[in-house]
């Protein structure tokens, strides 16, 4: 479903008839987090992109501006055709809805033209996680912001998977739930999410995963036989509220796990900070 919400400003002219449309102007938010610093290099060249920082940021593409009291987002959002909004606070969850409401209201008022906001797969069918139910939330208020919207659900990264991994083999045993994931290199869901942005408002894109599904206690054993940790894994049944966060019916993009994890595995994770 499209959605339409109003707006404040027209069109900015395209060339003559049969011209090259014009670039568009892209804000990011989230752009220091992993999807983001994956998001910037999927645009460039392909639109005008910023980036906004809370704080101050010499590079010319940042705009300084604050999603929790909304000072500098005037500003920040000025003369933007689309807003990629991938910040996040998995910490915070009711924070993290907040923002999502302060960025729209601001958006309303500079006219922004589009919305993408970035969710997970699977978020509405977890309740019994505080984080995905914000997401769900933050989705009905993008739906309802006033703003045309695309909602973009992805799976986990394959980096946030191997960082809780990385945590929890250093266990000498551990015991995982039989819980299907289908991981998707960040740098494949960035490349959708940037075709996504320089597209029109969708109100619901496809779902980004990647291209297998995987049960924990496998993603664990490979992970140790990549790094070396000593953990047995002891599989044990899923509890009722793991719902599978995973979308078998499509083909999914990007590298696999295991082929991430030849690459990427004894690199530094993003995650870790």
């Amino acid at each position: 479903m499209l959605c339409t919400g109003p707006t404040r400003r027209q069109h900015r002219g395209a060339g003559g008839s049969g011209g090259t449309p014009p670039m568009k102007t892209i804000l990011v938010t989230g752009g220091s987090g992993v999807l983001g610093r994956a998001l910037t290099p999927a645009l460039e060249g392909r639109a005008d992109v910023r980036v906004l920082s809370r704080h101050a940021d010499p590079q010319p593409t940042f705009r300084q501006g604050d999603l929790q009291t909304g000072a500098g987002l005037a500003e920040a959002l000025r003369g933007v055709d689309t807003v990629i909004h991938a910040a996040s606070q998995p910490s915070r969850p009711q924070a993290d809805l907040e923002m999502t409401g302060v960025l729209l209201a601001a958006a309303r008022e500079a006219g922004v033209r589009h919305v993408v906001y970035v969710s997970i797969v699977g978020c509405d069918r977890v309740r019994a996680f505080p984080y995905y139910r914000a997401k769900t939330q933050a989705e009905a208020l993008v739906a309802a912001g006033g703003v045309p919207f695309t909602v973009v659900r992805a799976a986990q990264f394959h980096e946030f998977v191997a960082f809780v991994l990385s945590r929890l083999t250093r266990a000498p045993l551990l015991p995982l739930p039989g819980l299907p994931l289908q991981p998707v290199d960040v740098h494949a869901a960035a490349a959708q999410i940037a075709q996504v942005a320089l597209g029109d408002p969708q109100g619901r894109a496809p779902d980004l995963v990647g291209p297998q599904v995987i049960a924990l206690p496998e993603l664990a054993r490979s992970w140790a036989d990549a790094t070396g940790a000593r953990t047995r894994v002891l599989p044990v049944p899923a509890a009722r509220r793991f719902t599978p966060l995973t979308r078998p019916d499509l083909s999914g993009v990007g590298r696999t796990w295991a082929q991430w994890l030849v690459q990427e595995a004894a690199r530094p994770n993003p995650y870790a900070g």
